[in-house]
């Protein structure tokens, strides 16, 4: 066996993962600053909404790693990960539509309470959907124990690029420049576009078998 194999961390075999893990990390940050800036018309852009928004993204990823701990035991397949990334496609999707609604709702309130509520409803989901991605990639690339440590450090590696990238690209040109909703509707459309790779390469991986 050779050194790639045993580690399970070839990229020819794992080539989707490594796209899985670049979209969600991109995702996640692309997210993080739509949130705020999609909650300062109602509130503002003071330390309160980007303290709120930190913690809740935190909160969220800190739940998410859990749950996708548990799941990596119990359901650890490539179709489970694209049901939570379908899931998390939905409601990035859904963002722009039902934010107005919820941060409207929660105006009367006092100001951090506000924030912070609002966040937890339409930020939170979401980011625990992307929290699940790593702990479920590290457990498909891992087929022995003693590699474990390195396909984890791959694994967040890989997203955290994403996410370095991402927050460049979106926070210098395409919020300010194509808006909210757009960047919203286009991190929602490549998320939604990985179910949809896994299912054609599936296929085509069996026509050739």
């Amino acid at each position: 066996m050779t050194k790639a194999q045993s580690s399970n961390l070839s990229f020819k075999d794992n080539w989707f993962l490594f796209l899985v893990l670049l979209v969600e990390g991109g995702s996640l940050m692309a997210v993080e600053l739509v949130a705020a800036k999609l909650i300062a018309p109602y509130y503002g852009n003071s330390l309160y909404v980007w303290a709120a928004v930190l913690a809740i993204t935190l909160g969220g990823l800190t739940i998410g790693y859990f749950t996708g701990g548990k799941l990596s035991l119990t359901h650890p397949t490539r179709k489970m990960l694209m049901t939570i990334i379908s899931t998390g496609a939905a409601l990035v999707l859904l963002m722009p539509t039902i934010s107005g609604a919820i941060l409207s709702a929660t105006l009367g309130m006092e100001l951090r309470a506000g924030i912070t509520l609002s966040c937890i409803i339409f930020l939170m989901p979401p980011l625990m959907t992307f929290g699940m991605v790593g702990p479920m990639s590290v457990r498909l690339m891992t087929t022995n124990v003693k590699n474990v440590g390195k396909v984890a450090g791959t694994v967040y590696f890989t997203s955290t690029v994403g996410g370095i990238a991402t927050t460049f690209l979106f926070g210098f040109y395409l919020i300010p420049f194509w808006g909210l909703k757009a960047s919203a509707y286009l991190t929602g459309s490549a998320l939604a576009l990985l179910p949809i790779i896994y299912l054609v390469s599936s296929k085509l991986g069996k026509s050739e078998a």
